[in-house]
């Protein structure tokens, strides 16, 4: 709820119900996923995750503000006891579909590797909106121990992606667009998505190709959101990084 850009954001309105409902809503249906578990601050701003946690009986674990890779540790040691893999889905993306997380998880599983993603490897790799992050419990742990760096503790994942063998992929070659919200742009882009893609009305969850088709048919919807940069939380950190641990 603490977003610098947009407060408020991940309990925002997303086709007709909080931004966080929606998307936990679409990753349901997974076929890969056992477990699903909000990892939020301690801050009382974010009594409000809380609340719709409860009230959708979805497990809520609470810890540090700024240390999300103690908090990820904590949620996974303590309210799934240390599950053999770890999916890291950010709320800020509400278009995400289970079509996408179980291509990125099954990748993974086949990998061999401690790592694997779709996106947050530029320039490659970076399905931005639909980012799906795999990795195992035992890199979480190591991460958790030894990452020092603002950027390593802030961010969960860079760490793991420096110090074990990793993998990416794409799950649509011809993506290439922002839709992660992070501005006011961001939602109202993301609205328009859902508005045109309308699930109620198809009565089944979209995936990241038809949002591809819609945007290559639709290009007026990508001006919507035309100014917002990808990954710019990421490189403000990088610009102050600094050890802290």
């Amino acid at each position: 709820m603490g977003s610098s850009r947009l407060p408020g954001k991940v309990l925002m309105d997303v086709h007709g119900k909080p931004l966080l409902s929606t998307l936990i809503q679409r990753i349901i249906p997974s076929e890969e996923i056992d477990r699903i578990v909000v990892a939020t601050t301690d801050t009382t701003e974010d009594n409000a995750i809380e609340d719709l946690c409860k009230s959708q009986d979805i497990p809520c674990y609470r810890g540090s503000d700024w240390d999300v890779l103690d908090r990820f540790h904590a949620a996974a040691t303590i309210l799934m006891g240390r599950p053999d893999t770890i999916i890291r889905i950010c709320s800020d993306n509400p278009l995400l579909s289970y079509l996408v997380t179980d291509e990125v998880i099954r990748n993974y599983l086949s990998s061999g590797k401690e790592y694997f993603s779709n996106s947050n490897q530029e320039p490659d790799f970076l399905e931005d909106g639909f980012d799906v992050e795999v990795f195992s419990f035992s890199a979480l742990e190591q991460a958790w121990k030894e990452a020092r760096l603002l950027s390593e503790r802030e961010h969960v994942c860079p760490y793991i992606k420096r110090h074990f063998l990793s993998g990416w992929m794409r799950t649509d070659e011809r993506y290439n667009h922002k839709l992660s919200v992070d501005t006011i742009e961001d939602l109202e882009a993301v609205r328009e998505i859902f508005r045109r893609l309308d699930p109620d009305k198809t009565g089944r969850i979209f995936g990241i190709q038809e949002v591809t088709d819609l945007l290559i048919k639709h290009p007026e919807i990508r001006q919507i959101n035309a100014v917002s940069e990808i990954n710019a939380g990421f490189r403000k950190t990088l610009n102050e990084d600094r050890i802290v641990k």
